[in-house]
């Protein structure tokens, strides 16, 4: 959606456009902070299965929440490396059963601490279908999971003590990389704000990003959020557009041979620590 703003011909027929406009951010958007202490760990890509999953890195992250006063984890998507999602994948696998991936993620998940509540998306990894707006990850492979864990559509919008945060796994950043102006993979920021300025998480259609048919659109970014939350690109990346917090939360997984050939340079291992009284963000590293 943009609005136009200009003039009509004499005769009416005509409308020369002077301006164009979109929704974006508020100026007097003003976030919303808890008065409640409070702490946020934002992570994304996990990909439990694959042979490049950093698992000591996983490990130092596990133990460090066991010793943490964190109340809430955000997993925005590919909590698994999935079967069949690209060519020749399975040689690259440690895990080639799909069940046995899920079944080794909810161990991981149960090694944490229970009274951390975990908020968990789906991604294109992920044992769902690949239109977007995504369910939740089916019960059949979850069963292991412990009760803590809350399953959640892609997109979701997810209020922790009154702060909001849009997690999104982020696919249509493939397409945003084409059409902003200074974007790139190594800098995720400006999709991001472009997501923001267009209040859409998928504004182009018929792209790379799949896109569910429906009757209502559930990728518009209403209300305005205090977080944008992304993954998918494997590279972190924060920044503030007028009072919205962007985080791309990186990855647990090392340099793919597809990344190789692009010469995409992941960033993995990080965590990012939100206080949700403050909305500072602390990024930590676990490699």
């Amino acid at each position: 959606v943009i609005g136009v703003k200009g003039t009509l011909s004499a005769d009416g027929r005509l409308f020369f456009a002077e301006q164009l406009f979109r929704p974006d951010i508020p100026l007097t958007h003003a976030p919303f902070k808890s008065s409640d202490p409070g702490q946020a760990v934002l992570i994304s890509d996990i990909h439990v299965g694959s042979d490049t999953f950093l698992d000591e890195a996983w490990t130092r992250f596990a133990d460090w929440l066991s010793d943490s006063e964190v109340s809430y984890l955000l997993i925005a998507g590919d909590l698994v490396d999935g079967i069949g999602v690209y060519p020749n994948q399975e040689q690259e696998l440690t895990i080639k059963n799909i069940y046995e991936q899920y079944e080794t993620f909810g161990s991981m998940m149960r090694d944490l601490p229970s009274r951390i509540k975990i908020i968990i998306s789906p991604g294109n990894h992920d044992v769902v279908r690949a239109a977007e707006p995504q369910p939740a990850i089916p019960a059949e492979f979850t069963g292991n999971f412990p009760a803590n864990c809350v399953m959640v559509e892609n997109p979701a919008l997810v209020s922790l003590q009154g702060v909001r945060i849009q997690m999104y796994h982020g696919r249509s950043i493939d397409d945003f990389i084409s059409l902003v102006p200074g974007a790139s993979y190594d800098n995720v920021a400006p999709m991001m704000m472009g997501m923001l300025q267009r209040r859409h998480l998928a504004p182009t259609y018929g792209k790379r990003t799949p896109i569910a048919a429906g009757t209502e659109d559930h990728l518009i970014i209403d209300p305005v959020p205090e977080v944008l939350h992304t993954g998918h690109v494997h590279i972190m990346g924060i920044t503030d557009y007028r009072g919205v917090l962007c985080v791309n939360s990186g990855t647990w997984q090392a340099q793919t041979a597809f990344q190789k050939q692009m010469n995409i340079t992941p960033t993995p291992a990080r965590a990012v620590v939100l206080d949700l009284q403050t909305l500072n963000s602390t990024v930590l590293d676990f490699s």
